[in-house]
């Protein structure tokens, strides 16, 4: 008996290695954007200590942006950023793309660019405005997660960028409106100023690799036919 439930133990435990091995490589694999493919640490720099001159302009302008933010501005940052946002500007020329392919290729750029920074985010782990300062009354929610970088500045420029690939003669809307994101991100008071630079920076270096690698010129031909 002892031996058959050593020998049970032993399969249990090859099972769950094996199960792991697996997983990790699903983890591993991007199809856009590989791993390692934007040095972000040296593109971005480390963001400055918690308390310092530095940090003192950063919030000092947050709290300048609340006191003067409009109602028009906080309904701009509560909507959701998601691809129906950029649809206004896109018009009529959705209906010339293969909008299911786009969706999904948007989808899985998107899911892969926030698995990369949210990497940063954790290793950094620098805390919001408002956790950082009573006085920061956020305007919107925002994940439990590090400040910086933005998420949505990184976003905001990577759905623009790769929105003005397929609808090029859109593209400088959609850069306007992709920038207004993370701008409207330190309006709200959940970010601050250097938040969205360093995720700007990301978004577009992101996009670079992306633009240029094999299957997003695959998928393109795609959605444009």
């Amino acid at each position: 008996m002892k031996r058959l439930l050593n020998k049970t133990l032993l399969l249990t435990f090859l099972f769950c290695l094996a199960a792991i091995n697996v997983q990790s490589d699903e983890v591993q694999k991007r199809l856009y954007l590989p791993r390692g493919s934007v040095d972000t640490q040296k593109l971005i720099g480390p963001p400055p200590d918690v308390g310092s001159e530095e940090y003192q302009k950063q919030i000092f302008t947050v709290l300048w942006l609340q006191q003067t933010r409009t109602p028009s501005q906080v309904a701009f940052v509560r909507e959701k950023l998601n691809f129906i946002r950029y649809e206004p500007i896109i018009g009529d020329s959705i209906e010339k793309v293969n909008i299911k392919v786009l969706r999904d290729v948007m989808a899985s750029i998107i899911s892969e660019v926030r698995d990369d920074y949210d990497g940063l985010k954790a290793e950094y782990d620098y805390p919001r405005p408002f956790v950082a300062d009573d006085a920061v009354k956020p305007a919107t929610s925002a994940r439990p997660v590090g400040s910086y970088p933005s998420g949505h500045a990184v976003r905001g420029v990577v759905y623009a960028r790769i929105l003005g690939e397929i609808f090029p003669d859109k593209k400088e809307q959609l850069m306007q409106l992709g920038l207004q994101i993370g701008y409207g991100r330190a309006v709200a008071g959940v970010h601050y100023p250097m938040d969205i630079v360093a995720g700007q920076k990301l978004g577009n270096a992101y996009s670079d690799v992306i633009i240029a690698g094999p299957l997003f010129k695959e998928k393109l031909d795609t959605i444009s036919r």
